[in-house]
């Protein structure tokens, strides 16, 4: 009997979960950032936290009399994802500058729940972020990729590390007591802990070596399930990130920033599989020709090579609600693939972070992160009406209000 219970017991969650009923929306737009990439009229349907079909009503395969909402002439979209940010967590409590490399601090630990930045975030449509450390030192440690809607850590947490925050130049030239690391002793010392880190976590997989606690992140960044992002801008130091991170180590690394002259990297970023996630500045001058260039514009001309291209607010140096700004901000300034920039922050970016297999696309088996706008979402004129982060509804402009 006590088995009897212990199974049943066992097995409620399952069928609880089993029992989770069917939603569906209808609208009149739906942009999936997968294929096809828009339905007119479309429906999404999902149970529990996972997408489960997205067509029109007519080519759906679903129960007889389950309930459609319609929501008329609204857009739903994706929940944006934040490639870049700094506001899920109070980092004023991580000092990422110890030493040039520190590999061993964590973002995890200075979480925090719906703080008043997140709750903006996903009034603006981001519903999944990157909380990396500063830019300070040449490393600042491991960061969490999270959800914007949960009451715990555990609740908001999706991977754990997110990524490691690396950042060659500008920054962490002014480390230490009189401001003037060369870029030689940099690249060396960035380097040296990364070979380090990646023999020791290889060794450790082999059962070679015991525990090293201020290496354990680096078992993801050598199996290749944790990304390197990497603050990086300016032609030589970008031209760094692609060979020593990807080309030499062979991290999956993706260019955080790449602005200036960052873009005649492209081919090479391309040809190397490095994915970019530009922002948040936006243009610059080119005094060659005395112009100002879109910087999105000017790595769009590798897409057509497999380059793979995204934004990114910095928040708070942009609002992160401020996301799909960033991305229609590109497009004004030449970017000109509206559709292509808008994939740029929900599945490009999902794939730059490696959670494509989780979110950034309205897909059966993702989460259902949905988001209904009242126009296409890089439009400057529409706005947010409603989020769902894992099929439940976490804001509703009318219930709670405009934050954004």
């Amino acid at each position: 009997m006590i088995l009897t219970a212990l199974t049943l017991s066992l097995c409620a969650p399952q069928a609880a979960a089993a029992e989770e009923p069917l939603r569906a929306m209808r609208a009149a737009k739906v942009f999936t950032s997968a294929e096809p990439q828009v339905v007119n009229n479309g429906v999404v349907v999902w149970r529990g936290d996972k997408i489960v079909q997205v067509g029109r009503l007519e080519d759906l395969d679903l129960p007889e009399g389950l309930e459609i909402v319609d929501l008329g002439d609204l857009w739903l979209a994706p929940g944006m994802v934040e490639p870049h940010g700094h506001v899920a967590g109070s980092l004023r409590d991580l000092n990422d500058t110890v030493y040039l490399t520190n590999p061993e601090l964590r973002t995890h630990e200075v979480l925090e729940p719906a703080n008043p930045l997140v709750r903006d975030g996903l009034a603006g449509g981001v519903t999944s972020a990157l909380l990396i450390p500063g830019s300070g030192s040449n490393m600042g440690g491991f960061g969490m990729v999270v959800k914007m809607a949960g009451d715990t850590v555990e609740d908001i947490v999706m991977r754990s590390p997110g990524s490691l925050k690396v950042a060659q130049a500008g920054n962490p030239e002014r480390w230490g007591w009189d401001g003037s690391r060369s870029r030689m002793l940099m690249n060396w010392n960035t380097r040296h802990t990364l070979t380090r880190g990646l023999e020791w976590a290889k060794a450790y997989e082999a059962g070679e070596a015991p525990m090293d606690f201020e290496l354990e992140a680096f078992i993801g960044l050598e199996n290749g399930s944790v990304p390197v992002s990497v603050h990086t801008q300016i032609f030589q130091v970008v031209l760094q990130t692609i060979t020593m991170q990807k080309r030499d180590l062979g991290l999956e690394a993706f260019i955080d920033h790449g602005t200036f002259d960052g873009y005649k990297n492209g081919p090479l970023a391309a040809a190397f599989g490095v994915p970019v996630m530009n922002g948040p500045r936006q243009f610059w001058f080119d005094r060659s020709d005395s112009s100002i260039q879109g910087c999105a514009a000017n790595w769009s001309k590798a897409v057509p090579e497999g380059l793979l291209l995204g934004y990114n607010t910095d928040a708070p140096v942009v609002p992160q609600e401020e996301l799909s700004f960033q991305a229609a901000m590109g497009v004004r300034l030449g970017h000109d693939d509206p559709a292509g920039a808008l994939r740029g922050v929900t599945s490009y970016s999902a794939a730059a972070l490696k959670v494509d297999d989780e979110c950034g696309a309205l897909s059966p088996g993702l989460d259902a992160d949905i988001v209904a706008w009242d126009g296409f979402p890089l439009d400057p004129r529409s706005s947010v009406k409603k989020a769902w982060v894992r099929g439940k509804l976490a804001y509703d402009a009318e219930r709670d209000g405009r934050r954004f």
